[in-house]
C-alpha cells in the first residue's frame, strides 16, 4: 500500500491568464490574474492538466487568428510539472477543447 501524496497532489505549476480588447476594454486596467496550482484543489490541477492534454497546448501550432471587432484576446500561460507555454487566442475560439481551457483557466484564476 502506497501512504503518502500522490502524484496528482504533488504536480506543481500555474496557470496565466490575460484579456486585451473586447466592449468595453479598458487597456490601463487589464492585467495578468495568475494561479499556483499549490492554491487549487487536487481535481482543479488534474483538470487543468487534462484540458490541456486534449487540447494539445504543448504541442499545438499557434493559431494566426486575429480577433474580431468588439472580439477579445486571451492570453494563456501554463507551467505544468516542469513544462512552460504560452499562446495567444483570439475569439471566437474555433477548438472546443481550446476553449474549454480557457473557460477553465478564467474561472479558476478569478
Amino acid at each position: 500500500m502506497q501512504t503518502g501524496k500522490t502524484c496528482d497532489e504533488t504536480m506543481t505549476g500555474e496557470a496565466r491568464v490575460r484579456i486585451e480588447g473586447g466592449l468595453a476594454h479598458f487597456p490601463g486596467l487589464a492585467k495578468e490574474q495568475t494561479v499556483s496550482f499549490d492554491d487549487l484543489a487536487t481535481a482543479e490541477r488534474q483538470e487543468i492538466a487534462s484540458l490541456a492534454d486534449q487540447a494539445d497546448f504543448f504541442g499545438c501550432t499557434p493559431a494566426k487568428d486575429t480577433a474580431g471587432p468588439d472580439g477579445r484576446t486571451y492570453t494563456v500561460g501554463l507551467t505544468i510539472a516542469g513544462r512552460s507555454r504560452e499562446l495567444r487566442i483570439a475569439e471566437p475560439i474555433r477548438d472546443p477543447a481550446l476553449a474549454k481551457l480557457v473557460s477553465a483557466v478564467r474561472r479558476l484564476s478569478k
